[in-house]
């Protein structure tokens, strides 16, 4: 599963999460993506950053790299 989400209302960060490995050599290899944490467990995760001037970018992004429609859920994070 991939998550978007905006770090503070009105700024242009952006986080992205993911546990698919797929979407994050996709992520890697996109300018601007910053990978900035990942999981040393067993189980897969991904952390990336990046700046969009507007959420329907960021948005349009993911989606072309996931390749999924999105879904918002009542706190506003977007997941794939």
């Amino acid at each position: 599963m991939t998550y978007l989400w905006q770090e503070e209302r009105g700024q242009k960060f952006y986080r992205v999460q993911t546990d698919e490995k797929e979407v994050a050599d996709k992520l890697k290899r996109r300018n601007g993506f910053k990978l900035i944490g990942w999981s040393l467990n067993s189980h897969r995760l991904w952390i990336f950053s990046n700046k969009f001037s507007r959420p329907d970018i960021a948005k349009k992004v993911l989606k072309s790299v996931t390749g999924k429609k999105p879904n918002i859920d009542a706190e506003g994070i977007i997941w794939f």
